[in-house]
């Protein structure tokens, strides 16, 4: 037989064996797999970019606010500066009349003072521009924090509020930053800060601004 006859029989189509067979699902199974790792991560990313977005649009309107609510007629009675906080009602004078003891639980828990953050924040989430925000990653309203923690995967998409105060004259640390709750009083201008929780929980910064 000649050297050109066993290089034609070489090259004839040879059957497909079950290691071939094997090879090729396991080539299906890593394309899938890469396919279905882009689509998450392609989620993931606009589930953070959401949130990002969160963060901007509480900048905006802190910004916006911040020229405006100084006025005398600022729509937002919640939120206007230089109103003075106002204090619970007094308690009732004496003979009258007792509250019954079944009387609803509401009635012990009094809303924020007006002047307050609190009082803000509750008209802003309540009824203001901000009742229908969502936390992309929960589908629920975002969670106002002290502070992202990656050891804390429960914080992903929430929102955190820091204020700076200063610090006297002469003072090591000029200023200081503290979370901004609901007690914190908003009649004068505040230097805000604004960050959000990643996919990790990490701090992602937004912006810093005044209100």
């Amino acid at each position: 037989m000649d050297a050109s006859t066993e290089q034609d029989r070489s090259l004839e189509p040879k059957d497909l064996t079950g290691g071939d067979y094997g090879f090729m699902a396991l080539i299906v199974v890593v394309l899938i797999a890469v396919a279905l790792l882009g689509v998450h991560s392609v989620r993931v990313a606009l589930k953070t970019e959401g949130t990002k977005r969160n963060g901007e649009q509480w900048a905006a309107w802190f910004t916006k606010a911040s020229e405006t609510r100084f006025a005398p007629d600022y729509a937002i009675a919640a939120c206007a500066g230089g109103a003075k906080p106002v204090a619970a009602p007094a308690a009732a004078a004496a003979g009258e009349e007792a509250k019954p003891a079944d009387a609803p639980a509401a009635d012990a828990a009094a809303a924020p003072a007006v002047g307050t953050w609190g009082a803000c924040l509750a008209h802003l989430t309540g009824a203001g521009e901000f009742k229908d925000m969502v936390n992309p990653f929960t589908g629920k309203a975002p969670n106002f924090i002290p502070a992202c923690d990656p050891a804390d995967r429960s914080l992903v998409g929430s929102i955190v509020l820091e204020k700076s105060t200063a610090n006297p004259p002469g003072s090591a640390v000029a200023t200081v930053t503290s979370q901004l709750v609901d007690a914190d009083l908003i009649a004068e201008k505040l230097a805000l800060k604004i960050s959000v929780c990643d996919k990790g929980s990490y701090a992602v910064k937004v912006a810093e601004i005044e209100f």
